[in-house]
Formats: C-alpha cells, structure tokens, sequence
C-alpha cells in the first residue's frame, strides 16, 4: 500500500508544478510583456522579470507562474525554441511546485 501511495504522491507532484523558467528574452521585456507571451496559455498568477540591480535592466531571464502544472507544460511545449523579438527562448518547468516570483 505505501508503494501506491509514493506512486500516486510522485504523479501529483509534477502535474502541481506550475513555475515556468523562461531565458533568453531581450533587456528590455517587462514583466506585463512577460505575462502577456503566457496569457493566452492558461491563467498566469505571477510574471517577473530578474533585472540586474544597478541598471534595472533585464537579465534576460525570469519566471512565470501559472494556473495549474499542465498550463506550464503546455505553454512549455508551445515557446520552447521559439524565438521572441529575434531571441531564442529556452524554457522548462523548474522542479518546484511553487516558487517565490
């Protein structure tokens, strides 16, 4: 019985797992721009852009989370490898269920 219950516990877990990492992107994306790309993938409860802190611009990089885990993995499917105002966007869903953004 314990070994259904991990199986089950495992399953859960990665369908919950909703914060998208998304790289690649120019400078000067906001976070509304951000939420933007992913709105018509599902609902988006945070977008936020990691900005260099001297100069306030983009890293480039940031993270997105989403309604549910399958929203993330659908907006996954649908961006990775797709470019982005002449950016090639890399993206994965981060091993957290939930992530502070």
């Amino acid at each position: 019985m314990h070994g259904e219950g991990s199986a089950h516990s495992s399953l859960s877990s990665s369908i919950g797992k909703r914060v998208v990492y998304v790289g690649g992107f120019s400078d000067m994306v906001s976070n509304n721009e951000l939420r933007d790309l992913f709105s018509s993938y599902g609902l988006v409860a945070r977008a936020y852009v990691v900005r260099f802190k001297y100069t306030g611009k983009s890293a480039g990089y940031g993270f997105v989370e989403m309604g549910s885990g399958l929203q993330a993995l659908k907006a996954v499917v649908a961006l990775e490898g797709t470019t982005w105002d002449g950016h090639l966007l890399r993206l994965y869903v981060t091993p957290y269920p939930n992530q502070a953004v």
